[in-house]
């Protein structure tokens, strides 16, 4: 039987799942980058049907106002005990997604995933490699392009790869971003600034194995879960092994088709622990709350580099992060219940008698 106090701590509206409402009218459908956009509410789906299987239907909440938000949240005579946090932006714009997380700090409402600091922090990839490097942490070599004029690239070796540095799911990653020589360069970080309006990542390219590393607290500790690979066996030789925007999010593309994902990944024990020290020094660097992924590339002698630190990763069903939480014995609800017991120490008593 459920402890008496369940019924009193998880009832409606005392959940609500909040994300990013993803509008058509603020986003060019001719435009590959809105599948990302729209992927979230496979998210919420997923963390909608686990809090009802766990007796606690959640109240969803698509964020397209701010101020309509802020006067539902304030205004209520009940604030909601907990947000799950899914948003990942607002109106198209990935930029705002610290401020989302900021609005329920100021409202004093808890809320799933890292904090607007950390997302902030981690959104920036310069600043993060800046903070990587201030503590010995690897992380390949970069400069940054402004839109104004070609950044100093003496000490860089190519071939080089170019993305924004201000994104997350592989947006402006393509095969056509990697480049060997610096002819096409200028061009192609023009047309990414145009695009993007944000500082271009020009970053050294390592030819490697991708293994990606996901964390989750638990009980106030953070722990790597089973490591996972991409794998690049199945893409054209002609085409540079990267994870572009196409092999995360269309699934009809060569690129999705020829990058599965391999979880465990087959590491030599001292290589894993190598790594799962290393994210675990990220995440704690950059302020990691509740769960993120650190993705990594590997040179030719093995060591491994960070590039990034994805702070609230997709966690739909078939996403990477619930491959490695499937391949360490944890399901989809024990996860829900994980973040619960995190972000409200009450209910840990009725989760887990």
């Amino acid at each position: 039987m459920r402890p008496a106090a369940w019924g009193t701590l998880l009832t409606v509206p005392a959940l609500w799942i909040v994300y990013n409402a993803w509008l058509r009218n603020t986003l060019d459908m001719g435009d590959p980058d809105w599948i990302s956009e729209s992927a979230v509410e496979s998210q919420v789906a997923a963390v909608s049907e686990a809090l009802n299987g766990l007796g606690s239907p959640p109240e969803i909440y698509p964020l397209s106002s701010v101020l309509d938000a802020a006067v539902r949240l304030a205004g209520r005579r009940d604030k909601p005990r907990l947000i799950f946090n899914l948003a990942e932006g607002f109106k198209g714009n990935s930029a705002w997604e610290m401020n989302v997380a900021a609005l329920f700090e100021l409202l004093e409402i808890p809320y799933t995933g890292n904090s607007a600091r950390t997302l902030a922090i981690a959104q920036d990839k310069a600043v993060t490699k800046r903070l990587l490097v201030s503590e010995n942490i690897p992380t390949p070599a970069w400069r940054l392009y402004d839109g104004r004029r070609m950044p100093d690239l003496s000490g860089l070796e190519f071939p080089l790869i170019a993305k924004p540095s201000r994104e997350d799911a592989s947006l402006g990653i393509g095969p056509d971003g990697v480049f060997s020589s610096a002819e096409n360069l200028p061009d192609a970080l023009a047309g990414l600034h145009r695009k993007y309006r944000q500082p271009i990542l020009i970053e050294s390219f390592i030819d490697g194995r991708e293994i990606g590393a996901s964390i989750l607290e638990e009980e106030g500790e953070a722990r790597v879960l089973p490591l996972s690979e991409i794998s690049f066996a199945g893409l054209s030789p002609d085409k540079p092994r990267i994870t572009s925007y196409d092999a995360k999010w269309s699934p009809d593309s060569p690129e999705y088709r020829g990058t599965p994902t391999i979880c465990p990944a087959d590491l030599e024990p001292p290589l894993r622990e190598r790594i799962e020290a290393l994210a675990l020094a990220t995440f704690r660097l950059l302020g990691g709350k509740d769960y993120g992924r650190i993705d990594f590339r590997l040179d030719p002698s093995g060591k491994p580099y960070i590039l990034e630190y994805n702070p609230n990763p997709d966690i739909s069903p078939d996403g990477g992060f619930a491959r490695s939480l499937a391949a360490s014995g944890r399901s989809y609800r024990d996860f829900i219940r994980t973040l619960l017991a995190n972000n409200i120490p009450s209910f840990e008593e009725a989760l887990f008698l």
